[in-house]
């Protein structure tokens, strides 16, 4: 009996918990995109881009687009106004912020925390004709933040939501629920905005089919063919079956040659809160990218059980580059008790150093060889330049040469008319000292220049 009892407790429990991060989210924001899946194309647009749908949809920002992490940040932030009753104006700590969204506490993450709060209160978003609130389709436009402060002395974050961007999230009828912990959970982008996507279209059915392409422009996904599009897609519905409550089955139909039909079909499940004891289980077929991550193990902890179970379980959470920079971490920082020291850099992400580490060295790579070719680039402009001025002092010489006695002296009285009066001086007195020699090479040199400068134009 007690057993029993504490089972329905627990189940209560999870029930409570699911609820609690459950966000309320417009089916226009998961329709649409709120937020990019290219990483690095957005750290590169410091000064924003503006995005299109076909469908009406203009989505413009000043600064870098929102990627992933950012709508993790957005939708906790959503969640924590829910809580209370949809406030506009939120102050809370950035420390359990960054925390509750899974991340590590640090220097790194505070810094990234601001840049995202940044990108949001730069995004503008312009509905027309494709805003769907209930009644008709309308023409709208806002932003998402208003504001966001940092309180100088108790470092609490304050930030204001858009009162028309709060006002659309709480509407009546037109919303699903989005759960936090699961949209967390998905460490592929791609999975993540699929799953905002298929939350809305499954939206009191079961079945939803799409063109294959225009699945790509919704996401959106930078491919386009099918046969580019399919694996993707493929790829994330696992995600999605592994880390959250949908049972999600992908099947295709083609219709002509280099055209898809993706269809979505929901199952029904029936998963329950339950206490289970797992036992060790390793797959028969080890994934070959879980093979990479175990090849990141020193080779002497490649067949420990103990670690190779700690390695599945982030794997599995995290995905592969997350844990093979914490692999890297441990390696390089643990002297001994590699286990432990393992599972505490898995758990608090200490890899995240390593990872900016190689990124800084591979910018700096970088650096050094955009330098490095254009100073091969200044060497071979410069030989270029010193055959030119070669050819052309060459071809005025022989030009000099061939001038009749009429034009050289003409080219003569020319040159003259150009030189300091001083050096007309040391000419006239036809002196064979060292000033009346270089006077006549001063001269010569005139001449020259005024036949190169003939010659370069011709």
């Amino acid at each position: 009996m007690f057993s029993i009892c504490m089972l329905e407790f627990y189940i209560i429990e999870v029930v409570n918990k699911m609820t609690k991060q459950m966000v309320k989210q417009n089916i226009n924001f998961l329709e649409y995109p709120l937020w990019f899946q290219d990483e690095r194309a957005a750290e590169s647009s410091l000064s924003g881009m503006t995005w299109t749908d076909r469908d009406g949809y203009i989505y413009k920002c000043g600064y870098k687009p929102p990627v992933k992490i950012d709508g993790i940040f957005l939708l906790y932030l959503l969640l924590q106004s829910q809580k209370q009753n949809y406030a506009g104006k939120l102050t809370l700590t950035r420390y359990k912020m960054i925390k509750d969204c899974g991340k590590t506490i640090s220097k790194v993450w505070y810094d990234r925390l601001e840049d995202s709060l940044e990108r949001w209160k730069m995004v503008g978003i312009l509905f027309e004709g494709t805003f769907y609130n209930g009644k008709a389709y309308k023409k709208i436009n806002f932003g998402i933040l208003d504001s966001w402060e940092i309180d100088e002395k108790t470092k609490k974050l304050t930030v204001r939501f858009s009162p028309k961007f709060l006002e659309m999230m709480c509407g009546k009828g037109f919303f699903k629920y989005i759960n936090f912990t699961e949209f967390k959970q998905l460490d592929s982008p791609l999975a993540a905005r699929l799953y905002e996507i298929l939350s809305k279209n499954f939206h009191s059915r079961r079945f939803w089919e799409i063109d294959a392409f225009k699945l790509a422009e919704k996401i959106p996904l930078n491919k386009k063919y099918p046969a580019h599009i399919i694996p993707k897609i493929q790829s994330a519905v696992n995600r999605i079956n592994k880390h959250t409550d949908l049972e999600i089955e992908l099947s295709i139909r083609h219709k002509e040659r280099g055209k898809a039909i993706l269809i979505f079909t929901k199952h029904q499940t029936e998963k329950q809160a339950k206490i289970t004891i797992k036992q060790p289980s390793f797959d028969a077929v080890i994934p070959d990218e879980l093979t990479e991550v175990l090849q990141a193990l020193p080779e002497s902890k490649q067949k420990q059980t103990s670690i190779i179970e700690i390695v599945q379980k982030f794997y599995k959470e995290f995905g592969a580059d997350y844990v093979i920079r914490n692999i890297k971490y441990t390696r390089k920082n643990a002297k001994k008790n590699f286990r432990p020291y393992l599972l505490k850099a898995l758990k608090a992400d200490w890899g995240i150093v390593i990872e900016e580490d190689e990124k800084e060295k591979i910018l700096h790579a970088q650096l050094l060889k955009i330098k490095k070719k254009k100073e091969v680039q200044q060497v071979k402009s410069n030989q270029e330049e010193e055959a030119k001025n070669a050819e052309l002092a060459k071809k005025a010489k022989d030009y000099i040469a061939h001038l009749s006695e009429q034009d050289l002296e003409k080219l003569r009285e020319e040159a003259l008319e150009t030189l300091d009066p001083k050096i007309i001086d040391y000419l006239l007195t036809g002196s064979k000292s060292a000033t009346g020699i270089g006077a006549r090479v001063t001269l010569k040199a005139k001449m020259e220049t005024i036949v190169k400068e003939r010659l370069s134009f011709r």
